[in-house]
């Protein structure tokens, strides 16, 4: 018996722009573009695994737990190249496209099973915050998911607005990184035992030297941890000031007026960026075996914090200040940060540019 003929293409039909191939629905570009965004994101991650040596296992789409490193990032570079093919031919072949519904049920069931343990474990105050990040991905994978369903029907061999898929590609990576700050403004745990710093980061002084609230409340909550017995070391990283007193001589001086001995204090006076601060702790004598270090910042940082330490080899403890008040103009310091986010992200892409 002679194999059945392969089914012919849809024929071209007169459309709305003329005649020609049909346009396809609205919500496969759409998908197409989401599919694309997570390209992109699962790219980046794979670029921080090789630029920096970091864990593929707990990635930035979801906890692989038991799989291998190896095993890991085998599964996320024939995603993002599944995905990648399918944002720029939506109609994948038949192996192409049992592979790529496998990858991302698997993406999916990782995801969710973190998002069922916030359930359980998240207090219910800090919940629906916890929540953001794995819901979010989540919800990416099922608009992505839903294109790559449609298979080989004729819908999918339609055209789709090239701005359709650019700005849901846009949409979709900062929606990635908006549910990553929240998700990630939630402190870690503190240590029972000392770690071997603690590091504040300062957030600006005034012309006359007098420290803002926003750093009074990063000091009342480093200087207390480090009070409580938590660190042996404590880190005030912060570059000139407005006038002629720096951040970091401020920040001395409200850690002494709270009971902080001198000699526990280490000044870094060139930490004029988080970046610049996190790299300075990693290259301290007394992280060198224990690579522990407690990290206090204001909540919108702590995700970012958590990037730059595994760049630099750190376990950081991200611990967010008590504050007095609402941060003033907090929805531009957020999109400001949103910004450093990714900017960040594409360190790694940097990195290995620059290394060859």
């Amino acid at each position: 018996m002679k194999p059945a003929a392969p089914q012919p293409r849809p024929a071209p039909r007169y459309t709305a722009q003329g005649y020609g191939i049909q346009n396809a629905p609205g919500w496969i570009g759409v998908s197409r573009g989401a599919a694309l965004g997570i390209a992109i994101i699962t790219t980046l991650n794979l670029l921080e695994v090789f630029a920096f040596n970091t864990s593929a296992v707990n990635n930035w789409l979801c906890n692989f737990r038991m799989i291998t490193q190896p095993l890991c990032i085998a599964i996320l570079t024939m995603l993002a190249t599944a995905l990648l093919m399918y944002s720029v031919k939506p109609g994948l072949p038949v192996p192409v496209w049992v592979v790529t519904i496998v990858l991302v049920t698997i993406v999916a069931v990782f995801a969710g099973w973190e998002l069922w343990e916030v359930t359980q474990r998240v207090p219910e105050d800090l919940r629906q915050t916890a929540m953001s990040r794995p819901l979010g991905i989540l919800m990416l994978f099922a608009v992505a998911g839903m294109g790559i369903l449609v298979g080989d029907s004729p819908s999918a061999y339609g055209k789709s607005s090239l701005l359709i898929i650019a700005g849901s590609s846009l949409l979709a990576v900062m929606g990635f990184v908006v549910v990553t700050l929240q998700s990630g403004s939630i402190g870690d745990p503190i240590p029972t035992d000392a770690a071997p710093a603690i590091l504040i980061l300062s957030c600006g002084v005034e012309s006359d030297g007098t420290p803002s609230e926003a750093l009074t409340d990063r000091m009342a909550t480093g200087d207390r941890i480090f009070l409580d017995g938590h660190g042996k070391l404590l880190i005030l990283s912060g570059g000139p000031g407005q006038g002629g007193v720096t951040e970091s001589a401020a920040m001395k001086k409200l850690a002494l007026e709270a009971g902080v001995p001198e000699t526990k204090l280490l000044l870094d006076s060139a930490g004029i960026n988080a970046a610049d601060s996190i790299q300075f702790a990693a290259a301290l004598p007394e992280l060198e075996n224990d690579r522990r270090i407690i990290v206090v910042s204001h909540w919108y940082q702590l995700s970012r914090i958590r990037m730059l330490g595994r760049h630099a080899g750190l376990q950081v403890i991200a611990v967010p200040a008590e504050q007095q008040h609402a941060l003033f103009n907090q929805n531009r310091l957020y999109a400001e940060e949103a910004t450093a986010f990714l900017a960040t992200c594409f360190k790694s892409a940097r990195k290995l540019t620059l290394s060859k």
